[in-house]
């Protein structure tokens, strides 16, 4: 028992002195820079960024629930949410953004469409909205340490706050990315170990193919346990895909990732590395936890199944491991959205660059917000939690892909998308969500479709129309050939 002691202590300690180590790669530089950062650690970072506890446990209780029609999920996750998004706008953000000379995704919206206060209020939205996400992430990973750790809960929140807060303040964006990469290697490796001790329960995966095939509908899978689920059910899960595979492109903490490509053939090493890492950790989670169905007694909450599995699976170090790479899902999107919560308040609401003081007050914003938050048990943190993807989406993914991908430029058409998908995707979560409704809804049948698509198709007109009532609209459309024509340098140099 000693020894066991020995070794789990040693793990954590060997985990907390790699992340000390790499969070000070960017000490002493600026804080919203990255440097040269190679492909792979850029890969590993993305996914940690893209993928949170949430994904890991969260969802992974849903496949169990709703079976293989979770892999449609994960599928939306590694092509809509990482092939699209470094096919089409990955290097035309990286272009658009020293075109412009930003420093931060909210100065790309406003210095792409000349609107200072467009700046100004998407940056108190994502201070907001982020800060409080960040609040359940940090939360997450608490419970998790509790598991282990004697310590009450609300003194490990706290402190996983502020170890994220100190990572973020030494180490700025080059610190965080190296950081999440080594987390997303953590990641990678629980998951692995994981799939193949299930793997090995149910005889392998084409066996436990045949057995969940063999298993009678019940409930959400109601067509079965391979197959997309009729009505309401499969409905879910389409609109999941979606959720969390396009409203992803508009994130800020995703945006900002790519900030740091060198070239446009960085890219093409990025993408396969980072669609595989997707695959087995998004795509191995959900299919396990499929699988849990044939070994594992009927589980009450979702919630519950992956620590489960865990722990009735894996020996001692294998759980260790494990709970380490869900507490770096944890704390790799805690240390994104922490980035940009912080820059949002250190420079982009005051309007200049931000200094040591100015980062270390967002930082302590930062602290008591989310921490503050993750103490609370209320109705408006949930929901904020709840929304933070859709909400952030519908405000800025018309605006931002106009932007980048298509050269153009207009502070009307900004304004009047960004402006009604926000209200209008607060309005259906505030009147149609069964979950947060405290207003009447005007339109009863039309409660089940999303808050981020209603949203998203607004701001989509709003787009438009803002744009036909530009007169400046065609002398806004050409900057992105100017644009593509200053990355030809660093295309030939590649």
């Amino acid at each position: 028992m000693d020894m066991q002691i020995f070794v789990d202590a040693l793990v954590w300690l060997l985990y907390i002195a790699v992340f000390i180590w790499l969070s000070r790669k960017g000490s002493g530089r600026d804080v919203m820079t990255s440097g040269r950062v190679g492909f792979a650690i850029l890969s590993f970072a993305f996914v940690a960024t893209y993928i949170s506890a949430v994904a890991l446990v969260g969802f992974g209780g849903l496949a169990y629930k709703y079976g293989m029609q979770m892999l449609l999920v994960a599928a939306g996750n590694v092509w809509l949410g990482t092939w699209i998004v470094y096919r089409y706008l990955a290097w035309p953000t990286r272009v658009c953004q020293r075109n412009l000379g930003a420093r931060t995704p909210v100065q790309l919206l406003a210095k792409g469409h000349r609107s200072p206060l467009l700046g100004r209020c998407l940056a108190l939205i994502f201070a907001v909205f982020l800060g409080v996400y960040a609040s359940a992430v940090i939360k997450g990973a608490a419970i998790l340490l509790n598991q282990i750790i004697p310590v009450p809960v609300w003194i490990l929140i706290w402190a996983v706050a502020v170890l994220v807060a100190t990572a973020v303040f030494v180490g700025g964006l080059r610190g965080v990315l190296y950081t999440e990469a080594m987390q997303g290697f953590v990641m990678l490796v629980g998951m692995v170990m994981l799939t193949c001790a299930v793997f090995s329960k149910v005889g392998g995966p084409l066996s436990g193919m045949a057995q969940l095939a063999a298993l009678p509908p019940a409930g959400p899978a109601n067509t079965g346990f391979v197959s997309l689920a009729d009505g309401s059910q499969g409905w879910f899960i389409v609109s999941l895909v979606i959720v969390t595979s396009v409203a992803v492109w508009a994130q800020p903490q995703m945006i900002q990732r790519h900030f740091a490509l060198l070239s446009a053939r960085q890219v093409d090493k990025i993408t396969p590395l980072a669609m595989l890492v997707l695959t087995v950790l998004v795509g191995g989670a959900y299919y396990v936890a499929c699988l849990g169905r044939l070994f594992m007694p009927e589980v009450a909450s979702p919630d519950e199944v992956m620590p489960m599995m865990v722990k009735m699976l894996l020996p001692d170090i294998g759980l260790q491991v494990f709970v380490l790479a869900i507490v770096s899902a944890s704390l790799s999107t805690a240390s994104a959205i922490y980035h940009i919560a912080v820059s949002a308040i250190s420079e982009d609401l005051r309007g200049k660059k931000a200094s040591k003081e100015s980062w270390l007050a967002g930082i302590i914003f930062c602290v008591l917000l989310s921490a503050g938050c993750a103490q609370i048990k209320g109705q408006l943190i949930a929901m904020l939690c709840t929304t933070s993807w859709s909400v952030v989406g519908s405000t800025v993914l018309v605006s931002y892909v106009a932007l980048v991908r298509f050269g153009k430029r207009s502070a009307r058409a900004a304004w009047t998308s960004s402006a009604t998908g926000f209200a209008v995707c607060m309005f259906w979560y505030l009147s149609a969500d069964p979950k947060f409704a405290v207003l009447p809804c005007p339109w009863p049948e039309m409660a089940k479709i999303p808050p981020f698509f209603i949203g998203f198709a607004v701001s989509l007109a709003g787009w438009f129309a803002g744009w036909l009532l530009d007169p400046k609209r065609n002398e806004n459309s050409n900057f992105w050939p100017e644009a593509q024509q200053a990355a030809e340098p660093d295309r030939q140099s590649a």
